[in-house]
Order: structure tokens, then C-alpha cells, then sequence
């Protein structure tokens, strides 16, 4: 877009001298523009002079050592992190923010000590001006900060001012995120709009009287407990004043109170050091002799408040003060205290208000408590000093606190969806956090809060202590500033899905994202909700090297150059591997993907590396009667402790051929089973040549080429190699995993069955009970539990004539082969594990419980996050999930991997090679506050992902599914979904639509899922399980609690 200017932090030089050697951790990186800097002026130096040593002083009291000049080293952008969340201003308000952001996105995270570090240059995508700043990034305790410069400039995502007076020119000009902005800011700080906005939402604040000089707007106060008078002058208008004094301490309002507080507000006493009077409300000569005393020290939009004295609640036992004194019986008085309480709340990524910190400040009753003028402590310990040790209590005292901390910034969030951008002070500016002061009031038996202002810095600064030790501050900065960077992109998506995937399509757009959909249905509903609809057939998934050949000419054709490619449909993920090898884009390699598609070769290629079980024969000396063969290098044996590595990288492997080969049937012939027509063949040994040779073919096939070791120059590893020749240990590969246990431990022995003869050998092999379905088969379709070999043939020869190519069952992966796979039957609980991986490392795990399935279709029937297995259980299915992940290759994108945890551990059920399916998108978007999907579009565009975790959880989430045939009545009465959807509208309960018609088929099928959401897990489970019995989906045969007794 031609003139459009984004701010970007251009090379200038350093306007402080060496800050001398402090230690590595950037926190602060400048970028002066030459000719701003000349022009700016003496008290702007001094102001940044002022910010810096207060940056030094921060830093020193938190143990941090000091900033690092490294502008003569120029920085530059990580090509995989375009992230630059800038705080610009003091450092003291959001410490807690760049602290955070040294442990959840190191180096994403700086401070702008001056708008003059900021300048502006085109911006190709968006509308306006995105600031880039030569800011540093603030690491974790014990690191350090640098002072750097980025060259190119750096651009920012994420803008965050400090205090309403810095940089509102780059403010209202910039189009990047903003998580506040100088109006923003003093439209919050204006204690009467948002008293009057807070009361108009039920929350309860003091009565209060405003005598506000020539104020900035007019306030409609009718209805609430608030007045607001206007003067044009600030002397002589001692009439007006005592009458509208005499006024408001007279109100029924007034009648609880016994004092008042008189103080200044807005503008330049918008801090916390400001006069503070506490007076008797009796004597209202005295009261209005303040009051005038006070007017003459207004400037122009600055308020005099006079409000109630809100006692707080008295505490039920004495609090203990026994001193020598006491203890030898000497009365000595004690005195009266008091407490108030600040809360920092952040808007979630999904736009909801949630208490992020709650701490209290306890001091004497006759004097103002400060911000900063006692030590901080937790509501629950506060609570205990006042002599409240009922945890219900306590607890019902805590969510009221909660639920009006957080309808403070819900009020916020609705005042400005109905400011223009003018009036928020930006295109994008948005409260993202603000800060609450409140006090706990007690009559009689009935505690209230009240709220006393919003406070966004005082509070943030006031709970650095405890927000530094963890938090969710960086969530929603995080969110938007990866949906900025996102925002115009181009993505190919190679299949639409059905009717489940139509939140992909409804969320690119609220990403902004420009999507070009191949897709093999030329009436498909999503062709209307994409940028561009390619119809091409894809039904021969076979034919996928000449498919994606027609792609490509397709785009080609359309001028199209996407940024990334992916799928979300089981039967197309082979063929978007090829199409981003093709063109060059980020993606897992195909032979990798190809052998997460096939359920026996996933095994089967983790079980080739398991390690060769010694034998007495390698133990014995050589010996010269034995016969010498010349065939073939002997393999070498390598120390017990010690693996043995995988040759080829796990893409190919000789034991793999012969595994994957059909046992020979009865009549002495063998059968071959080929996974797809295009796969090269194995190599037929393990020698160093074919490794190599191997290597590079992976090369040519990988859009992220894999790095030759005898081709390239030799690197310092290669150097340290090269010192031990005799070594037959190659270079170990991302998916050969050198200190973590082998991936061959999760893995299940498995058969690949295309004939009778394959069930009859198998049948031998296996342990009954076992699992047949289908070898590329979704959602357990053709899935089934057998107990015998008569059993195994039967149920193959039931499939074989049932379902034989992709229209007898769509969605089912029969587009690819209805041949089947025969595994052990595995004993624990199920779970699903949404990995997701950026160059062979783990981004972020979520962890979900599923119930006990049918049997014996293996059914799935209800579901459980986040997961009720304690935290080292957790830890191994993670763990397991991830090296099952890169022992099969797969290094980058969004993938579901479903396990069992045995009484052994936990063992691999199957991968699929794409981002999970059904409700788990939107189940780990609500508990987590992470976006799976977003973040498998920008892995797609080769970024990493920023997915920080919400710890503890924000909610439990237990659903059941409604299955066909078997709720097929219910869901057109008591269950339909016209009443599931009136449900879900009221927050009832939550409503994920599968499929789009009751249809019955022969196998079943889920059609929706129901869940409900609560703090606590038994409550949403008990919520649940009187959901479906009112809507009729419990039944004697659909028994709901068994399927819950998991969760318990």
C-alpha cells in the first residue's frame, strides 16, 4: 500500500555514553533517528537520562546486573521471530511484563525509553504506521540487559505507553496493537466517568462529589450515587460551593457515613503522592472551608473530590500486638486497622476480563494507605490476620472481590467498543490490563466491595513483586501481536473437510488471512468464505505427485505465491508435504508425514530402533576357525548402556522392509505390500554410504534441506568428528534422540493386513485381545476389538466387502486403501496430546483425559481437560508424545498424537499428522488460552510460535458425545440442536457441532459434542452429568457417569 509509514528503529548514534560491562540479557535497545535526536531538546535528555538510572536502579534491586552497551555490534532480526512487543516509558509500571517476557518469549520483549528511539518507514500490509524500536529485551532474573541496535529496524507488533503524556504522535499515527494509549489512559483516570460507568454495572462505589474546573466533557450522572458541578472559575464561587457541599452531605446517600475524604484528581494529581484530608462530616463549616482552600490549586480539567469514608470491615478477633508491656499487664492501646486491596486484570485473547493478581496493604485506619507504603501480602493470609478461618467464607469473599475486579475491565472494554479510533487514541489501542483499587466493607453480616479507582500503573507497579513470580500478562500481547504480523498473509489449504472444519474458515478471516482453498467438492460450502476457490479432484490420493503438480500449475496459473501451505483433513496431509517441497515452503518431509499417515508404519518405524539384544556371541573372542564372509561389513556393537542409533534418519531402514513385508502364506508365495506408488525404495544395508546417500535425498525432497555431513564444510562438530576416525557412529539426526530414551519404548507391535493369509499369520503373533481398524481410517470407523483369530477374519472379511474406496464412507481415509492393521490391546486410560513443533522442537503440549470408550467399536465417548493425571504422568505423555513425533520424522507443524497411559507407561495408539480435530480447538482456546490454529498457520509460514500456557488452568471443561445411531431420537427432540444451541447462547453449556445432518450409517458416528465448563472439575462434571439426563442423552445404554468415572 504506496505512502503508507509504519515506525521501525533506524541505526543512530548512542546518545549516552558506555554504560559500562554489565552482563548479557537485553532489556532495553535504542534507535535514534540522527535528526530527531539533534532536535530534541535539554529536558528530553534529561528525562531519558532520568528513565535510564532509574532502569539501572531497578535492575540492581531485583539482583539483575546492568545494561550492556552493545550498539557497536548492530543486532538483527531473527528471520524466524518478527515479534517486538515495546513497552515505551518508565520500566517501573511494567516491570512485571518485561520480566515475564524473558521467561515466556526471550528476546520478543523490550523497553523504549523515548519516543525518539522510534521512526517510521512503509509498511507493505497494513493500514498506518507500526512502531519498530531499538528497545532491549528483558530476561529472566539472573540475566542481563543490552542496549542494542537493529539493523535492518526492527518492527513492532505490540505498543505499550506508559503514563498519558509519552509519545501520544506515534500513538495516534501507528496501527500496530496497542494495549493502551494516552487518551485511553485519561479516560481511566477520570475517577467520576468511571465511578459513573461502574455503579450504571452494579458495582458499588463511595457516593462522591465532584467540583470540577472547566472539565473536558460532561458527565450523566442520574441514577447513581455521584454529582458533578462545573465551574468556570476557581475563585469566588464560595456560595455555589458551600450549597452543593451542604448538599451532598445531607443525601440519603450520605446517611451511613460519619466521614469524608477530600482530596484533588486528574491531571497532575493523577499519581499517588497527592493531599488526602479525612474530616467529620458533622462539621460541615470545616468541610467546605477545605473545600475552598483546595478550588484555588485546580488547572484547567482537574477535580476536587469529596467522597464518603468507607470503613473497612473490622477484623473479628483482636490481631495480635502482645508486647512486654502487655504481658506485665499494662494497658496499652491498640490501634485501629485497616486494609485495601489492588487487582490486576487482563483481557484474554478471547477478550474476557480475568483476575491475573490480587494483593493487600494493611494499615492504620486514620491515615491514607499508599501505594507502596506497606508490604504486600495475599487476600487468603489478610483474611486469616482478620480472624476469618472458614475457607467457605473465604472463598465467597474471594470471588466477590474476583467477579468485581473483573467487571471493572469489562466496564472499560464496552466504553470503548463505542469509541471511535480518534477518541481510543488509535487505530488499534485497547485497554489489555488495568489496575483496581478496592476495600472490603462490612454491615452488619454482609461484606461488600468497593471499588476506589482504576489505577492501570500504580497497580501493575504495586504488584511487581508478585506478578514476577509468574503470570499471564503476556498472553494477550502475545495474541495480538502475532495476529498482527499474520494479518494479509497468503495460505494454501489443500482439502476443506466437512462440516466440523467451518471455524477454520470463519477464524482466517478474523485473522486476515487470505486463503486459497483446493478442494475436490466444487459445491463445497466453504468455496464462498475463502479468497480464492480452486476446484481440482484429489479423490486419487495415489496420485499425488501428479496432484501436486497440478496444483502448483494451478497457482501458477492464478499468480498465486502462498506463504505457507497446510492441511486439516487426514487424506490430503501427504500431499501438502509434497506441495511445500515443491515450492520451497515449510513443512514436515513427506516421507515423514507418510509414515505418520500409515498407523503400522508409525509403529513399526519406531520399533526399528529399538536397540539389538546382546548375545553370548558378541562376548567371544575372535577365532580363526571361523569362516570368513565377504558379503557385507560386520555391524558394529556398540556398549551395552548405549543405544544403538538409527540408521537413515528413520526414513528408511532394511529391518523396516522386511517388517512392513507380508508374511509368506501356506502356499510358499510372499506378498508385498507398497505404502504408495511414489515411495523410493529402502536401501538394502546399513552402511555409511547409503546413510549418506539416503541424507540427501531428503535434501531434495524437504522444503527445510537436512544438512550433509560429507558434503558440506566441516563444521566444529564435523572437526571433533574427524578426531576419531575408527568411530562408526554417525552424526545423530533430530529424530535419533542421543540422552532421552529411545521412541521404540512407546511404541506397540502391529501387523499391516491386506489378505486372509496376512490375518491368519498375524493371528498367530498377536495377543488376543486385540485391535483391528483401519490402516488409515478417522474417527474408529471400522474399528473393533477381537478376541480371536476366527473373530480377526470375520471382522476383515465384514470390512473388505462393507467399505472398499472413499464414497463407501467419506471422512473414513479410504480414499487412500480400506487395508487394515491388527495391534496389541492396550490397558489405562486414553489421552490426546496436541503437539506442536518448530524445527524438531516442542512449542507447546496440551493434554486432554477421554473417557472409556464403546467397545467394541472403540467409540469415542467423553472427554476431560486439562488433565486429571498428576503433573509426572503429564510430563511422560508429553515427553512421549514428542519423541514418538520426531522418531517418525516429523520436525514442524500442529499434530494430535493419541496415547494410553499403561500401568508401564505410556504407549502410542496412532499420529495424526495434523492439528487435532472435533471441539479441541476450541476446548484448549478456553482453558489454556492458547490458539492452536494460529499457531499451525504461522508454523506453516515458517514463524514460531509465541504460545505462552495458562498455569494454574482458567477453567475445567468435561463433555460427552452424541453419537448416531444410538441418540438419533433424542437429538431430534429433547436434544436437538436447535435447544443445544439456545443452551450454549445462555452458558448453559457448550455446543460443538460435528456433522450437519442426522444421517445413519452402519458404523457409528459421533454428530456433537455437549461439555460443561466450572472452577472446579466436579462441579462441571456433576453440571454435565444433570445435562444429559434433563436433555435424555443418559440412558441405560449410554450410561453418562460410567463414562465420567474417570474424571473423578
Amino acid at each position: 500500500m504506496s505512502g503508507v509509514k509504519q515506525l521501525s528503529l533506524d541505526p543512530h548514534p548512542c546518545e549516552f555514553s558506555p554504560f559500562g560491562n554489565g552482563s548479557p540479557h537485553p532489556l532495553i535497545i535504542p534507535q535514534l533517528d540522527p535528526q530527531e535526536g539533534v532536535r530534541e531538546t535539554e529536558r528530553g535528555r534529561e528525562r531519558v537520562g532520568q528513565l535510564y538510572k532509574l532502569l539501572q536502579n531497578t535492575l540492581h534491586e531485583a539482583g539483575l546486573p546492568e545494561t550492556r552497551d552493545r550498539t557497536r555490534e548492530p543486532a538483527t532480526v531473527s528471520s524466524n521471530s518478527d515479534i517486538t512487543i515495546c513497552v515505551l516509558g518508565s520500566p517501573l509500571p511494567y516491570l512485571s511484563l518485561l520480566l515475564e517476557g524473558g521467561r515466556e518469549a526471550p528476546g520478543d520483549v523490550f523497553l523504549c525509553l523515548s519516543p525518539s528511539w522510534l521512526s517510521r518507514s512503509p509498511s507493505p500490509l497494513h493500514r498506518a504506521s507500526p512502531p519498530c524500536s531499538s528497545t532491549g529485551r528483558l530476561l529472566r532474573a539472573g540475566g542481563c540487559t543490552y542496549l542494542e541496535d537493529f539493523r535492518p529496524p526492527r518492527r513492532i507488533t505490540y505498543l505499550l505507553p506508559v503514563g498519558r503524556e509519552e509519545g501520544q504522535e506515534v500513538t495516534r499515527e501507528a496501527d500496530c496493537p496497542m494495549g493502551s494509549s494516552p487518551r485511553l489512559a485519561e479516560l481511566l483516570g477520570d475517577t467520576l466517568l468511571t465511578r459513573v460507568l461502574l455503579e450504571r454495572n452494579r458495582v458499588r462505589c463511595p457516593p462522591t462529589l465532584g467540583l470540577m474546573y472547566r472539565p473536558p466533557r460532561s458527565y450523566q450522572t442520574k441514577g447513581t450515587t455521584v454529582t458533578a458541578v462545573s465551574l468556570t472559575e476557581r475563585e469566588g464561587q464560595g456560595e455555589l460551593v458551600q450549597r452543593e457541599v451542604l448538599k451532598f452531605l445531607e443525601s440519603l446517600a450520605m446517611e451511613p457515613y460519619s466521614k469524608v475524604v477530600l482530596k484533588p484528581s486528574g491531571g497532575r494529581w493523577s499519581g499517588s503522592h497527592r493531599p488526602v484530608r479525612f474530616l467529620a462530616k458533622r462539621d460541615c463549616e470545616a468541610v467546605c472551608r477545605e473545600v475552598c482552600s483546595m478550588l484555588p490549586l485546580l488547572e484547567e480539567g482537574e477535580t476536587v473530590l469529596l467522597e464518603a469514608f468507607c470503613p473497612t470491615m473490622s477484623p473479628v478477633s483482636p490481631v495480635l500486638t502482645q508486647t512486654w508491656d502487655m504481658y506485665r499487664c499494662v494497658n496499652v492501646p491498640r490501634p485501629d486497622l485497616s486494609f485495601r486491596m489492588c487487582a490486576v486484570v487482563t483481557r484474554s485473547p478471547e477478550g474476557l476480563p480475568l483476575l491475573n493478581q490480587l494483593v493487600c496493604s494493611v494499615g492504620r485506619s486514620d491515615s491514607p494507605i499508599r501505594h507502596g507504603s506497606s508490604p504486600l501480602q495475599s487476600l487468603e493470609t489478610t483474611l486469616q490476620d482478620w480472624g476469618l478461618s472458614d475457607p467457605a467464607q473465604c472463598s465467597n469473599i474471594h470471588s466477590q472481590v474476583k467477579s468485581t475486579a473483573e467487571t471493572c475491565l469489562r466496564v472499560a472494554m464496552e466504553m470503548e467498543a463505542g469509541l471511535s479510533p480518534e477518541q481510543r487514541g488509535g487505530w488499534a489501542a485497547q485497554t489489555d490490563m488495568i489496575g483496581v483499587d478496592m476495600l472490603l466493607s462490612c454491615s452488619g453480616q454482609v461484606v461488600t466491595p468497593f471499588c476506589l479507582g482504576l489505577k492501570p500503573s500504580r497497580c501493575l507497579e504495586s504488584c511487581g513483586l508478585f506478578l514476577s513470580r509468574g503470570g499471564a500478562l503476556l498472553h494477550t500481547p502475545l495474541n495480538r501481536s502475532q495476529r498482527y504480523i499474520m494479518e494479509g498473509r497468503n495460505l494454501l489449504i489443500i482439502g476443506a473437510g466437512g462440516f466440523s472444519k467451518t471455524f477454520v474458515w470463519e477464524s482466517a478471516r478474523d485473522f486476515g488471512l487470505k486463503i486459497h482453498l483446493v478442494e475436490s467438492n466444487p459445491t463445497h460450502f466453504a468455496a464462498g468464505l475463502v479468497t480464492t476457490f480452486i476446484h481440482l479432484d484429489l479423490t486419487d490420493h495415489k496420485q499425488a505427485p501428479e496432484n501436486c503438480s497440478r496444483i502448483c500449475e494451478a497457482l501458477c496459473e492464478r499468480g498465486i505465491h502462498p506463504d505457507g501451505c497446510l492441511t486439516f483433513w487426514d487424506d490430503c496431509v501427504v500431499l501438502v508435504a509434497l506441495v511445500c517441497e515443491r515450492l520451497g515452503l515449510r513443512s514436515s518431509p513427506t516421507l515423514a508425514v507418510r509414515t505418520a499417515r500409515q498407523k503400522s508404519q508409525t509403529h513399526l518405524r519406531l520399533l526399528d530402533g529399538a536397540p539389538v539384544e546382546p548375545s553370548l556371541a558378541d562376548f567371544r573372542p575372535p577365532s580363526s576357525l571361523e569362516p570368513k564372509t565377504t558379503s557385507s561389513p560386520p555391524r558394529p556393537r556398540l556398549p551395552l548402556s548405549s543405544p544403538e542409533p538409527t540408521p537413515g534418519c528413520c526414513y528408511s531402514s532394511p529391518r523396516l522392509s522386511s517388517l512392513i513385508r507380508s508374511v509368506e502364506p501356506s502356499n510358499g508365495s510372499t506378498t508385498t505390500t507398497t505404502i504408495a506408488d511414489f515411495s523410493p525404495a529402502s536401501p538394502s544395508n546399513n552402511t555409511i554410504s547409503d546413510i549418506a546417500d539416503n541424507r540427501v535425498n531428503l535434501t531434495k525432497l524437504s522444503g527445510n534441506p537436512i544438512r550433509d555431513p560429507l558434503s558440506e564444510k566441516a563444521t566444529p562438530v564435523d572437526r571433533i568428528s574427524g578426531l576419531f576416525p575408527d568411530s562408526p557412529l554417525p552424526l545423530p539426526l533430530p529424530s535419533c534422540p542421543v540422552w532421552t530414551p529411545s521412541p521404540h519404548i512407546y511404541a506397540v507391535p502391529c501387523y499391516h493386513l491386506e489378505s486372509r493369509a496376512d490375518v491368519e499369520k498375524a493371528a498367530w503373533l498377536v495377543s488376543f485381545p486385540a485391535v483391528m481398524k483401519l490402516e488409515y481410517g478417522a474417527g474408529a470407523v471400522g474399528s473393533k476389538c477381537v478376541n480371536s483369530a476366527e473373530e480377526c477374519q470375520a471382522h476383515f472379511e465384514k470390512i473388505s466387502n462393507d467399505i472398499r474406496e472413499g464414497t463407501d464412507y467419506a471422512g473414513a481415509g479410504l480414499a487412500w486403501s480400506n487395508a487394515m492393521t491388527l495391534m496389541e490391546y492396550l490397558s489405562g486410560t486414553e489421552h490426546d496430546i496436541d503437539l506442536v513443533l518448530f524445527n524438531g522442537q516442542k512449542v507447546a503440549a496440551f493434554i486432554s483425559d477421554n473417557g472409556p470408550t464403546r467397545v467394541p467399536s472403540f467409540t469415542v465417548t467423553a472427554a476431560a481437560m486439562p488433565s486429571y493425571l498428576r503433573p509426572d504422568k503429564r510430563a511422560q505423555l508429553v515427553e512421549a508424545a514428542l519423541r514418538c513425533c520426531l522418531g517418525c520424522g516429523l520436525t514442524d507443524g500442529v499434530f494430535n498424537v493419541e496415547m494410553k497411559m499403561t500401568p508401564t507407561g505410556p504407549r502410542l495408539i496412532e499420529i495424526n499428522a495434523r492439528m487435532g480435530g472435533y471441539y479441541l480447538r476450541d476446548w484448549i482456546r478456553v482453558v489454556y488460552g492458547a490458539d492452536i490454529l494460529l499457531a499451525a498457520f504461522m508454523v506453516a509460514c515458517g514463524l514460531r510460535p509465541r504460545i505462552p500456557e495458562a498455569s494454574p488452568p482458567l477453567c475445567h471443561l468435561i463433555g460427552v458425545m452424541c453419537i448416531l445411531p444410538q441418540h438419533f431420537r433424542v437429538l431430534k427432540t429433547t436434544a436437538s440442536s436447535e435447544v443445544l444451541r439456545l443452551l450454549h447462547s445462555r452458558g448453559v453449556i457448550r455446543f460443538s457441532q460435528l456433522v450437519d445432518e442426522l444421517i445413519l450409517r452402519v458404523y457409528e458416528n459421533a454428530y456433537c459434542n455437549v461439555a460443561c465448563q466450572s472452577q472446579d472439575r466436579d462441579a462441571a462434571r456433576l453440571q454435565l452429568l444433570s445435562a444429559c439426563q434433563i436433555l435424555g442423552i443418559d440412558s441405560p445404554d449410554y450410561p453418562v457417569s460410567y463414562f465420567l468415572s474417570d474424571f473423578k
